[in-house]
């Protein structure tokens, strides 16, 4: 058997009802689209995104270790967060950067562990991974998790039992933590991850997937035993094909796959196959994705600090400038969907914008 690991046989895709694919289908085409309905949100009023809040300084917890080392220092400032992910009141945080210091001394930094009450570094581990309760907006740093990740975390993957998957790029595989930070499991598999850059997971047919940046594919590992089941996608140029991939996320009928210099945006089925393409001279560098209930679809593009919003293919709405204030960006890591609101990871600006989903009256919503 070789190297590269099996592909899934392909199966005839087929249209039922009223679904996600069906929304896109009018973006099969692989010519390139002239930039001509761009509603930007300088001098306009934005049609899909309304700004609500920043998160940036949080309350850490009166119970927290750092609470208890320097005692009436209650908070605690994001500095370069990379990847979330959220499900109810919950909101997983991986924070590359560093944490401040305060009063003469240095609180916590990059792979610091506390024991005792004294501060020990080491040369191991991201920054910091936290828990962040959306109702309370305190937030837990979950200690010991940034000690088995070697680099950035690209995303995370919040589970329905709370516990967590990330993407540990440089260390070229992605773990699971349980709700408190052990690490339960390692997914890794040199022939086919070497920078794993975005993981989803089916609960339902308990498969975890991960696009790989390099190879250029989606891997499929078992749940439970860890191991490669099969691949979707190659490397290669057009339909179906991919360069460097830089986000995919699932949606009711397949994934949506982003790429630097490949078609922008590819629709799958569920089986791997191509659905379609969209995004082609309007996106120039995407780096994360996000679709809302009406079939919206959210690309961040780096190369102008925007996010630009397609509905069945057409681009409908541009948001944001590169920029300090709010909705203005410096490079957009993550985006998450949450209810009716659209979490943005702002990372160089060392915080998280929410913005509220603005209802389309000609939308439709998406097959539950």
């Amino acid at each position: 058997m070789s190297q590269r690991i099996k592909k899934k046989r392909r199966l005839a895709l087929q249209v039922i009802g009223l679904s996600f694919t069906v929304l896109l289908l009018g973006c099969a085409s692989t010519s390139t689209h002239k930039n001509t309905a761009v509603h930007a949100t300088v001098g306009e009023k934005a049609k899909t995104l309304r700004y609500v809040r920043t998160i940036d300084t949080v309350g850490m917890g009166s119970n927290d270790v750092i609470k208890q080392i320097v005692a009436g220092d209650d908070s605690q400032k994001l500095q370069q967060p990379m990847a979330i992910d959220l499900r109810d009141d919950t909101m997983i945080i991986a924070d590359s950067g560093y944490l401040y210091e305060d009063r003469g001394m240095t609180i916590l930094s990059k792979g610091e562990a506390i024991a005792d009450a004294e501060l020990r570094t080491t040369d191991k581990g991201i920054g910091l991974i936290y828990k962040y309760n959306l109702k309370t907006q305190r937030m837990q740093v979950l200690r010991g998790a940034g000690d088995h990740i070697v680099g950035d975390v690209s995303d995370i993957y919040l589970a329905s039992d709370m516990s967590f998957y990330v993407t540990d790029v440089d260390g070229r595989r992605a773990l699971h933590f349980s709700p408190d930070g052990s690490l339960l499991k390692i997914y890794k598999h040199p022939p086919n991850i070497f920078r794993p850059i975005a993981i989803t997971v089916d609960e339902k047919r308990k498969e975890v997937l991960i696009a790989d940046e390099t190879y250029s594919h989606i891997v499929s590992f078992d749940m439970e035993k860890a191991a490669p089941i099969y691949g979707m996608g190659d490397r290669g140029e057009g339909p179906g094909k991919f360069r460097i991939i830089t986000d995919m996320i699932k949606i009711p009928d397949g994934y949506l796959v982003s790429d630097r210099i490949e078609l922008r945006v590819q629709v799958l089925d569920n089986e791997g196959n191509y659905v379609a393409n969209f995004g082609q001279g309007i996106v120039t560098f995407p780096t994360a994705l996000a679709v809302d209930k009406q079939g919206r679809v959210f690309v961040s593009d780096k190369a102008d600090s925007t996010i630009k919003v397609f509905k069945a293919g057409k681009l409908i709405d541009q948001v944001g400038r590169n920029g300090y204030g709010a909705g203005e960006f410096r490079y957009i890591s993550d985006m998450k969907v949450l209810d009716n609101h659209l979490f943005v990871v702002d990372s160089l600006n060392g915080r998280i914008q929410v913005f509220e989903f603005i209802s389309d009256a000609n939308s439709v919503a998406l097959a539950h």
